[in-house]
């Protein structure tokens, strides 16, 4: 996702003949209509059986570490954080949730994308605005649906780089949202793992691994600012770290003796 007035392109072209897409001002961001509401369960559903286990277990080797921690998204309000490696890694993590409710933030053309894009939105994505009016009205709703405990899941490295070795710098909306609602933060890490003899026949990626790590409390610092870039700095550090001592392909200048801290 984007901080507020920053406009974010994904890295490579998921879609051509992308449709521009303008919010209405009354666009309803958190859409409570039972029919949707029973549209996108059936939604998620088919996807955690077609998506979650047959692609990514079955033919991708996606293996889930740290479902321990998922049980603190039960007691208080949550921003999800993940790396963005994977043209499906925001749906692995909400199918893995599944039943559980979770919405996603995604890139406001996202909803241009032919028929993804609508199945995206079915499935709890949640555009971020491109104005400052519409971004108001956006956070007033986020507000609310954390109130109530609802996860919502933010990509801080905004934009998709498919197979990315190590975490890229984050942009600061997500700790906004979070330091806003009184929200602890749940940090994902995709790690690669490389593919075992049989595996190797048929795969040539490496596989992809999610890991759960443990919730990060937002720093508050003298400004809103500190508080931001305070949090922002601590989470990315923990993920990356975490990453590198975890994934079988590692950043090049990663030092293999340091220590988490």
């Amino acid at each position: 996702m984007a901080d507020n007035n920053k406009k974010v392109d994904h890295d490579f072209q998921l879609l051509k003949n992308v449709k521009k897409v303008k919010l209405a001002k009354d666009y309803n961001f958190f859409n409570h209509n039972p029919f949707f509401k029973f549209l996108s369960f059936f939604t998620v559903f088919l996807i955690k059986i077609l998506v979650f286990y047959v692609f990514g277990v079955i033919f991708r080797g996606l293996r889930i570490k740290g479902k321990k921690n998922l049980k603190y998204l039960k007691k208080e309000r949550f921003i999800l954080v993940s790396n963005h490696v994977h043209v499906l890694d925001a749906i692995w993590i909400g199918s893995l949730i599944f039943p559980r409710k979770i919405y996603v933030t995604m890139l406001q053309s996202n909803l241009g994308l032919p028929f993804v894009g609508k199945i995206l939105r079915v499935a709890g994505g949640i555009p971020i605005p491109e104005t400052k009016e519409l971004m108001v009205h956006f956070l007033d709703e986020l507000k609310t649906e954390l109130s109530k405990k609802t996860p919502v899941l933010v990509m801080p490295e905004a934009s998709i780089k498919p197979y990315h070795v190590g975490i890229r710098k984050f942009l600061s909306g997500a700790f906004r949202f979070a330091a806003d609602a009184d929200a602890k933060i749940l940090p994902f890490v995709y790690v690669y793992k490389n593919p075992n003899f049989i595996q190797r026949l048929y795969m040539k990626k490496p596989r992809i691994h999610l890991h759960i790590l443990e919730p990060i409390e937002v720093i508050h610092g003298e400004t809103k600012q500190q508080t931001l870039t305070l949090t922002k700095n601590k989470v990315h550090q923990i993920m990356s770290d975490y990453f590198n001592k975890h994934s079988d392909l590692k950043e090049e200048n990663y030092n293999e003796t340091a220590e988490i801290d």
